[in-house]
């Protein structure tokens, strides 16, 4: 366990773009949800709706973890996080709405209906565990 990923760590985090991220729940229990997010080597963000379970779990209690995976190969990350809306989300939405129109594409992919306003969820990690990323 490492509090700073490793190389091969990172290089996994920033090629992958669905992971599972577990959040509790009121009374205790984890609440696990497929997401896909954007990794820059700092933070995650996680485009979802304020409406959802997620949203209301990380508002509540801000530690979450976040699990990414490819066959054998996983990484963990334990960290923190918030709901920006507003205005301290338009900066991550603008780069979500780039990277569903790549450069000379046609319109944007249609999305997944959501009930409540778009939100980001900001994941800081602070431990990495990671297992089967070499060889």
């Amino acid at each position: 366990m490492t509090t700073e990923p490793k190389d091969l760590a990172n290089d996994f985090l920033k090629s992958h773009r669905l992971g599972v991220l577990a959040t509790g729940r009121r009374d205790g229990s984890p609440q696990q949800a497929l997401i896909a997010y954007q990794y820059d080597g700092k933070e995650f963000a996680i485009r979802t709706s304020d409406a959802s379970a997620k949203t209301k779990n990380i508002r509540k209690r801000n530690r979450v973890s976040l699990s990414v995976t490819d066959g054998p190969k996983v990484v963990v990350v334990y960290g923190t996080a918030r709901v920006a809306a507003g205005q301290e989300a338009a900066p991550y939405l603008e780069r979500f709405a780039q990277q569903q129109r790549p450069s000379g594409a046609g319109p944007a992919r249609p999305q997944r209906q959501q009930t409540g306003e778009s939100v980001v969820i900001v994941v800081t990690p602070e431990k990495f565990m990671d297992a089967r990323l070499e060889g």
